[in-house]
């Protein structure tokens, strides 16, 4: 699907290719991530609806920047959800906080997902105090770089930054866009299947809780940055494993099958749409 755009349109196409990969690099880290920290059984329930879901934010997504601090994000989520083996928490507070300080380069509202890092703190290392300071550490080191970089190469990239968190809520006042429509149709998925998780959340194991509530949190700033600016990226991995959960736990196989399919189809349709 990609492809076709490469050769239809040049400009929108070359700017696929880069999303294409972040896409790809995307897709594996995040089955990875799955998987190593068991939040779904082993199957590629997760794994199919996340692809499907982050093919149709690439067709309607042109903003490399955004996929790129999408797949930074991934890697922040994957070393705080490692924590719960309570080995190297110093340095996997800091990775996290590295990798969401560089995705906050590239799309700057997902700096508030330092939030998520002192949250995973609370659970996993709040009874040493050295742990709270590692993130603004981490924080520093990337402005620090940025700055550095600025100074050496002439530009104003940190500057541009801080600009990036101005909205007006253009996507609400303006026409609405198919592009628009989807996301607030994945963010209204994804609302419904996070509270379905959460009324049995009793039922998840003890030691499970933790993870879900990072994850839970996780969501919560992405739901954020749908309100603020119309953008469903950063829901993709709590909606996949939500609903993949949600799958592994009803015996329907109507709507087993209905929730594997509606993503492919609905693919189908909006690939269609975009011409």
């Amino acid at each position: 699907m990609l492809g076709y755009f490469v050769v239809h349109d040049p400009y929108l196409g070359w700017s696929l290719i880069w999303i294409s990969f972040a896409a790809v690099g995307s897709i594996a880290l995040f089955q990875f991530t799955t998987l190593k920290n068991e939040l779904t059984q082993n199957n590629s329930y997760s794994l199919w609806i996340h692809s499907c879901l982050l093919v149709i934010g690439a067709l309607y997504s042109t903003s490399v920047e955004a996929f790129t601090a999408y797949l930074f994000f991934l890697l922040a989520l994957r070393r705080l959800l490692s924590m719960r083996t309570g080995l190297g928490l110093v340095k996997k507070i800091f990775d996290a906080s590295f990798w969401i300080a560089i995705a906050a380069l590239f799309y700057s509202w997902t700096s508030l997902l330092i939030l998520v890092i002192f949250i995973s703190i609370i659970l996993y290392a709040s009874n040493n105090i050295k742990y709270w300071t590692v993130p603004f550490i981490a924080v520093s080191c990337v402005a620090l770089l940025t700055f550095t970089f600025d100074q050496f190469i002439g530009t104003d990239y940190l500057i541009q930054v801080f600009k990036g968190f101005d909205y007006n809520f253009d996507y609400l006042t303006n026409e609405w866009s198919l592009s628009t429509i989807v996301s607030l149709i994945i963010g209204g998925v994804g609302f419904l299947f996070s509270m379905a998780i959460l009324l049995g959340f009793p039922n998840i194991s003890l030691s499970a809780r933790s993870r879900f509530s990072i994850l839970g949190f996780a969501g919560v700033c992405g739901a954020v940055f749908l309100v603020i600016e119309g953008v469903a990226l950063f829901l993709l991995p709590v909606i996949a494993i939500f609903i993949a959960r949600f799958i592994q736990e009803t015996d329907n196989k109507i709507i087993k099958e209905s929730l594997l399919w509606i993503p492919f189809i609905s693919m189908l349709i909006l690939f269609f749409l975009r011409f």
